[in-house]
């Protein structure tokens, strides 16, 4: 984003929170409110719900049958008798037994890159498609329906090469082949990518003395020809129109979020265009979901850009807040051809100054780690900002729960960073989250979605849930003896998601004073054989008292 095009979006966005109910920045488990209206938006009615199962996730009252929302927030948590006596005027949402739980909160995605790849761009996942051969054929049928000279950008699945006859990523030659008039890149996840001529060309990379971004990778044979395999390049690429986002957010946002019980986001948008777009959809009554947003730095802006305009990490309404920054320590971890390396983004030295600054603005600092050295990076960091006088912060190692030590979990505890996982099936490795290790050594573990469009269905925090609740044998993907039981998990989505994005003062449980976000279950998960919890839907989403979704 160019520093002039910030700014009028830093004025614009302030002007849009003004008047607004806004959550002060914490830097300890304390928080506050600024002095603000109640409630925001459109989302905020009253409404009854009754004879429901209610999960609140509260210790001094576990369970309840209704719970009554005023004007978006909880006033009552109790019986149906408390509930009907207090509901004159409130719709009542009567929950037929149905379990009914905090609505979800997905700590970590991608919402806008989502949705725009789902809408927007071609998919080549793997399945469906079975080989190379099948990819491009996709491929050129999309070149043949665009103009020359546009972007293509296809997105498919991680680890292209293991799940393709071929054994490989796609090169230059065979893109060339699909399309010499359109740049055409091919995703692998997000950090690995294939391109053909044109797309190096219009990123600059084509010749042997280019220089990519740090920690990107860039093969070339032995002429110095690139072969078209590269990682670490997505941010190079042009961002899509506010209205061509908003198409794909009106198209999608509701099924892969709102559908899916997830009443509150915290989100890495790509370019400014999306973050218009998320609040013209919600000011439009088109987007029902709490967003809290995080600049991309220094992708996106740099760090200087969000210090300048005084924002603190809370600062907004509702609907919309400012939540920090995102920052790769490490990338991929790997070349893009199997070979591992800590593909690092700063120096130690620049890391230290960026949460040096960070912390003493205010700002909360998400830190995307996948290596031991990017670990050991992120949490030096924070170490010598707090010996240089700064104050605790609940920064946050992105996937950080994939540390394999317990020393290494002790000091990053005692620091007082954030883990987040992002639950998965399949195979434990030595990286897979050890789900109950953590808890036990004291973490409240942060579970996201990380969705960005590569992973079909990865949106559902329901189906993470289960992942977390059982083995690779079970169809979930947590080590033997790691697994969760169900509210644990949930807990997860949750409440611990609440206070990783500094909001458990609003969010994360069903309590009186809190925002009115439910998810309504299809059945009780407690006590279910694991395979069942894979069965269970959202029937219902709540935000603030409104009904946004009923199957």
């Amino acid at each position: 984003m160019k520093r002039r095009d910030f700014f009028r979006f830093g004025m614009a966005l302030g002007a849009s929170l003004t008047g607004q109910r806004a959550g002060a920045f914490a830097q300890t488990p304390e928080v506050t409110h600024l002095p603000g209206t109640e409630g925001s938006y459109r989302w905020g009615r009253d409404l009854a719900l009754v004879n429901a199962k209610i999960l609140t996730l509260e210790s001094a009252q576990p369970e309840a049958e209704a719970a009554l929302i005023r004007r978006g927030r909880i006033v009552i948590v109790g019986s149906n008798e408390d509930v009907r006596a207090r509901a004159a005027g409130a719709l009542v949402f009567d929950a037929g037994g149905q379990v009914v739980v905090p609505g979800f909160i997905d700590a970590h995605c991608h919402m806008e890159v989502a949705c725009v790849a789902k809408a927007l761009q071609p998919n080549v996942h793997t399945p469906p498609l079975e080989n190379l051969g099948q990819i491009t054929d996709l491929l050129s049928v999309w070149a043949a329906e665009t103009p020359a000279g546009e972007w293509i950008i296809a997105r498919g699945s991680f680890g292209l090469a293991s799940r393709v006859p071929e054994q490989r990523l796609l090169t230059r030659q065979d893109l060339d082949a699909v399309t010499e008039h359109h740049p055409l890149i091919v995703f692998s996840g997000r950090h690995v990518a294939m391109l053909n001529t044109s797309a190096l060309h219009e990123v600059g990379l084509w010749e042997p003395d280019a220089t990519p971004p740090r920690g990107a990778i860039v093969h070339r044979d032995a002429a110095g020809r690139p072969t078209g395999i590269a990682t670490e390049l997505y941010y190079l690429l042009p961002s899509y129109s506010t209205d061509k986002v908003k198409t794909a957010l009106r198209a999608h946002a509701r099924e892969m979020f709102v559908e899916k019980g997830t009443t509150s986001i915290s989100t890495v948008p790509y370019s400014s265009n999306d973050i218009r777009a998320d609040l013209e959809l919600q000011a439009e009554g088109e987007l029902p979901i709490r967003i809290r947003m995080y600049y991309h730095v220094p992708q996106m802006v740099s760090l200087d850009d969000p210090l300048a305009t005084g924002f603190v990490s809370g600062v907004g309404s509702d609907m919309f807040r400012f939540g920090g920054m995102k920052l790769f320590v490490d990338g991929a971890g790997h070349n893009g051809m199997g070979q591992s390396l800590e593909d690092f983004k700063w120096t130690q030295e620049e890391l230290d100054d960026l949460v040096h600054r960070a912390q003493a603005a205010g700002i909360q600092v998400l830190m995307h780690v996948v290596t031991s050295g990017g670990v050991e990076r992120a949490a030096t960091a924070v170490e010598r900002a707090q010996r240089a006088g700064g104050k605790p912060h609940r920064h946050r190692l992105e996937h950080g729960a994939r540390v394999e030590t317990v020393e290494t979990m002790r000091r990053l505890r005692d620091l007082g960073l954030l883990l987040t996982a992002t639950p998965s099936e399949g195979r434990a490795t030595r990286t897979t989250p050890r789900y109950r290790t953590l808890l036990r050594e004291g973490f409240d573990l942060i579970a996201i979605t990380d969705t960005t469009g590569t992973v079909p269905g990865s949106s559902d925090p329901l189906r993470k849930i289960a992942y977390a609740v059982g083995t690779a044998g079970e169809g979930g993907g947590a080590p033997a003896g790691e697994e969760l039981t169900f509210e644990e998990a949930l807990r997860m989505y949750t409440l611990a998601a609440a206070r990783g994005s500094l909001e458990e003062q609003d969010k994360g449980s069903i309590a009186t004073g809190k925002l009115g976000d439910f998810a309504v279950l299809s059945a009780d998960p407690r006590g279910r054989p694991m395979e069942e919890l894979f069965e269970l839907r959202v029937d219902a989403t709540i935000l603030g008292g409104e009904i946004v979704y009923e199957r």
